[in-house]
């Protein structure tokens, strides 16, 4: 079985929930079969794994809109039109690649769809529709990453209905079964993972965590992932907690199971997810999570977790508060959070893409 991906994801994001959702993916596959990694440089570093990948880099002669024309060509005879199943990880493909020249089944993995109920929270909403629409299109089989997602892709895509699935993430950190120590509560942490911007609701919690200080001197506040941004380092100084808050630049996996394992609570306040795959690596890691009670997060939580109004900054004051002193039926959500999380595998998921695969390439 040969299949082809476009690798858009994996040059677009070095860190984040669909490469990494790929990397799993594409790792897991049959020994025998073939897949193919198309438009990712080697040196790109977190790249999948498997006996048998290939992967096909754009052209290294710049200026690349001459030269890739020529690379677009071999991709077509080589890959493509050997293909038994095309699956892009995201929805423009690359290269110069179109839709109309793919004659194999195509799979679409849709994530969210924010940018289309929500255009206005960020400026590239109307192409990024533009292309979602299309590869939903020219999709023959859709695999939603929650029931959530697949509700508003049929509520926005009707047509499609039939033609879903729901596969859950997983977890990469394995389901930690030892006891976080009472020292976390001495100078109790709260870690905050991913993306900070428009929808994941930062601003409201933050404000939320600086309410909190004021009645707690205590705690502290852990960001990790992107570096913070002057809007961002401006909003800290004036709430006047510019000592309480540390950030963590896109931590290495060991480092980021480590800020789990240290931290009270993760924090995940975000007003719209796909998934949410940090609050299923907080649960495997034995972390409270304190969620969302919107879109997806619930579906994943379950009642292993706290799961807040995103809008209500009080309540998210007084949990934070109430997490710090130790509260909250704290061990018994823990360990219900660890069961939640064996609910959730990679290998799950990745035999329910080998399974559509199959049967796509069988038709």
């Amino acid at each position: 079985m040969r299949i082809v991906y476009d690798g858009h994801i994996f040059r677009w994001q070095k860190t984040g929930g669909i490469s990494r959702y790929f990397f799993e993916i594409i790792s897991r596959l049959p020994s025998e079969w073939r897949p193919t990694v198309l438009g990712i440089e080697a040196r790109n570093g977190n790249l999948p794994s498997h006996s048998q990948l290939e992967i096909s880099t754009l052209s290294s002669i710049k200026p690349r809109r001459f030269t890739q024309s020529v690379k677009k060509t071999w991709w077509k005879s080589r890959y493509v039109q050997q293909a038994h199943v095309f699956h892009p990880t995201f929805y423009n493909l690359t290269g110069g690649l179109k839709f109309s020249e793919i004659q194999c089944p195509v799979v679409i993995t849709v994530h969210d769809l924010i940018k289309a109920k929500y255009p206005h929270l960020e400026g590239d909403s109307v192409e990024a529709v533009q292309h979602q629409r299309e590869a939903i299109s020219h999709a023959a089989h859709l695999i939603c990453v929650s029931k959530s997602t697949e509700r508003d892709l049929l509520e926005f895509y009707p047509q499609t209905e039939g033609r879903t699935s729901v596969s859950y993430h997983g977890s990469s950190f394995p389901i930690c079964s030892e006891l976080q120590r009472d020292t976390i509560f001495e100078a109790p942490t709260f870690l905050f993972v991913g993306r900070r911007a428009t929808y994941k609701n930062f601003r409201m919690v933050l404000g939320a965590f600086a309410k909190a200080c004021q009645s707690n001197r205590q705690i502290r506040l852990c960001l990790a992932g992107p570096p913070l941004n002057d809007e961002e380092r401006w909003q800290i100084h004036f709430l006047g907690i510019s000592d309480r808050v540390v950030a963590s630049v896109f931590p290495r996996d060991e480092d980021l199971q480590r800020l789990y394992r240290s931290s009270v609570a993760l924090l995940y306040p975000s007003r719209y997810e796909g998934f949410g795959i940090p609050v299923l690596e907080a649960m495997a890691c034995g972390t409270l999570v304190l969620a969302s009670s919107a879109t997806s997060l619930p579906e994943v939580v379950g009642d292993a977790g706290i799961l807040l109004d995103p809008g209500n900054e009080r309540a998210w004051t007084d949990c934070i508060l109430e997490v710090a002193n130790g509260g909250l039926n704290r061990n018994e959500l823990l360990a219900k959070g660890r069961k939640r999380a064996a609910l959730f595998s990679w290998d799950m998921c990745a035999q329910r893409h080998i399974g559509v695969y199959a049967q796509l390439a069988s038709n």
